[in-house]
C-alpha cells in the first residue's frame, strides 16, 4: 500500500522501525486516559506484532497506520481499524481507532487521518463502520462527529479503567 496524502499527513502502514511509538502511546497516562488500564509491555508487544499483519476484508485483527505530520516528518500517532462482521446483508462493518502523542492533541490530526482512513476503508469493503468511545472523552466524540458518525447507543458501566466504571458510547457511520 501506498501512503495515503491527507492534508498535513500522511499516513503509512506500521512498520517494525514503529515499536517505541507504539510503545509510547500504550504507555503514556494522558494517552490511555479514556482508553484501557496500563499493560505489561510483552502485552503491547503482542499487540503490536498482531498490527504488522497483512489485512484484507472479512480480517478480525487491526490494520494499523502511522499517522506523520508532513512538515516535520514526526510520527505524531496511529490510526486503523478491524474487522466486526461480514454478512452478506451488510457487508464488512469495521470499528476504527486512533491513539495520538498528547502533544499533538487538539491540532485537528485524529480528524484529518480518521477521514483519511475511512476512505482507504471504504475501497477495501468496507459499509459500514463503529466507533467505542469512554464516556468522558469529548475530544474523541467531537472526531467522529465531524467524520459523519452518530452516537447511536449508551451501554451503562460497560468498561472499567482502574476501579472506575464508564458507559461505553456506540457511534455509526454508513460508508
Amino acid at each position: 500500500m501506498k501512503p495515503l496524502d491527507a492534508d498535513c499527513l500522511m499516513l503509512r502502514l506500521l512498520t517494525e522501525a514503529d515499536w517505541p511509538l507504539f510503545l509510547e502511546l500504550h504507555r503514556h497516562d494522558q494517552v490511555l486516559q479514556y482508553v484501557a488500564d496500563p499493560l505489561a509491555d510483552e502485552q503491547i508487544r503482542q499487540r503490536f506484532e498482531e498490527r504488522l499483519q497483512p489485512w484484507q476484508a472479512g480480517d478480525l485483527h487491526w490494520f494499523c497506520l502511522v499517522v506523520v505530520a508532513k512538515q516535520s516528518g514526526t510520527a505524531v500517532g496511529v490510526c486503523g481499524f478491524h474487522g466486526l462482521d461480514l454478512t452478506p446483508d451488510t457487508g464488512v462493518i469495521a470499528e476504527v481507532g486512533y491513539l495520538f502523542l498528547p502533544e499533538f492533541f487538539g491540532k485537528g490530526y485524529a480528524t484529518v487521518a480518521l477521514k483519511a482512513t475511512l476512505e482507504y476503508g471504504t475501497t477495501l469493503g468496507i459499509k459500514q463502520w463503529q466507533a467505542v468511545v469512554t464516556e468522558g472523552n469529548i475530544a474523541s466524540g467531537r472526531v467522529l462527529e465531524k467524520c459523519g458518525f452518530r452516537l447511536v447507543e449508551r451501554q451503562h458501566n460497560g468498561y472499567q479503567i482502574g476501579d472506575t466504571f464508564f458507559a461505553d458510547l456506540i457511534y455509526k457511520k454508513l460508508a
